[in-house]
């Protein structure tokens, strides 16, 4: 089994490589991943893994959360691993990523970014780092929806 990665109120190398080896075997799997973040509790000071995905939305989450706990399975016993208990999966209607679409930061290209201390579209940002977000697959998937 691989070992969980432990959380800190600070955010580590460790939890950004394990972060960026989930997002990399979920692209791989074929699992639609529109955006990827970690985002820090401003009254907890902990942090949370999110991945949002049209998935969630068809499927369900528990979908995503087996399709990772069969990722995390195939895993070498040396690699590093989030705890489940601290991924959070989520639709494409996701706030973080909604507050962003209809802010300054809409189509820009955020790949592996830090940002905090921030208002995105009245939510306070305390502390993020975004691993991606595909603008382009969010818009066909709106589109799909509206057409709906």
């Amino acid at each position: 089994m691989a070992k969980e990665v432990f959380m800190t109120q600070w955010f580590t190398d460790a939890m950004r490589l394990a972060g960026e080896s989930l997002v990399k075997k979920l692209d791989e799997s074929g699992v639609q991943v529109a955006a990827a973040f970690w985002i820090q509790d401003v009254e907890e000071k902990n942090w949370e893994l999110t991945i949002v995905s049209p998935l969630v939305g068809s499927e369900g989450p528990r979908s995503l959360y087996k399709r990772i706990n069969d990722i995390y399975e195939a895993c070498s016993d040396d690699e590093d691993v989030i705890s489940l208990h601290d991924i959070r999966v989520s639709s494409i209607h996701n706030r973080i990523v909604n507050a962003m679409r209809n802010s300054v930061l809409a189509g820009a290209q955020l790949a592996n970014n830090r940002m905090g201390r921030n208002y995105i579209d009245g939510i306070y940002i305390e502390d993020m780092y975004l691993y991606k977000i595909d603008w382009d697959m969010l818009a066909k998937l709106n589109d799909l929806n509206r057409v709906a």
